[in-house]
């Protein structure tokens, strides 16, 4: 996601983060639910491959210990994806492909959520250090760089009063 977004107030740059934030939970805790639904569904059929073990392993390990190292893939074993350019094809049908393109995308997720919550800490951080919340201000968001924040004077629309009127009296005659 890149994004170049301007606020008039420090307040709507918080609000528009919280907003993401909500928006990232919300994503991930549907592509969650997927994955709980096709992990059941095989169980119910069952479908007890031994590649589909494999993957409930590393669903269940990716939840108890996030700080453990990934098994790293050694060059002897065959991958089922083939790069055709832009794109990557499983060479299979079945269940297996599906739920890695699911853990992929909620890998994707969570990574951008957690990075999305630091970005709003560090603002929070800043609002409680004194940073005036009228300034208006233009957020950057790369998935590739940190978040970059340039201040601006107060972008608040100034209000104008204006009136335009025609007066027309009747004319006086002296009487004479």
């Amino acid at each position: 996601m890149t994004e170049v977004k301007n606020f008039r107030k420090v307040d709507e740059m918080q609000k528009f983060l919280e907003a993401q934030i909500n928006s990232l939970k919300g994503r991930s805790d549907e592509v969650s639910k997927q994955i709980g639904e096709k992990m059941r569904s095989t169980d119910s059929a069952g479908n007890n491959d031994a590649e589909l073990v494999e993957l409930r392993q590393r669903l269940e390990g990716s939840q108890t210990d996030p700080k453990k190292k990934k098994p790293v893939k050694r060059k002897d074993q065959k991958s089922n994806w083939h790069d055709f350019g832009a794109i990557s094809i499983y060479d299979g049908i079945g269940m297996k492909g599906e739920l890695e393109l699911y853990f992929k995308a909620m890998e994707k997720m969570k990574a951008e959520l957690d990075r999305m919550t630091k970005v709003k800490q560090a603002l929070d951080d800043l609002v409680n250090k004194g940073l005036k919340r009228d300034m208006g201000c233009v957020l950057f968001l790369n998935g590739e760089t940190p978040a970059e924040i340039a201040f601006t004077s107060s972008i608040s629309p100034r209000k104008k009063f204006a009136i335009r009127t025609i007066l027309s009296l009747p004319r006086e005659t002296e009487d004479l």
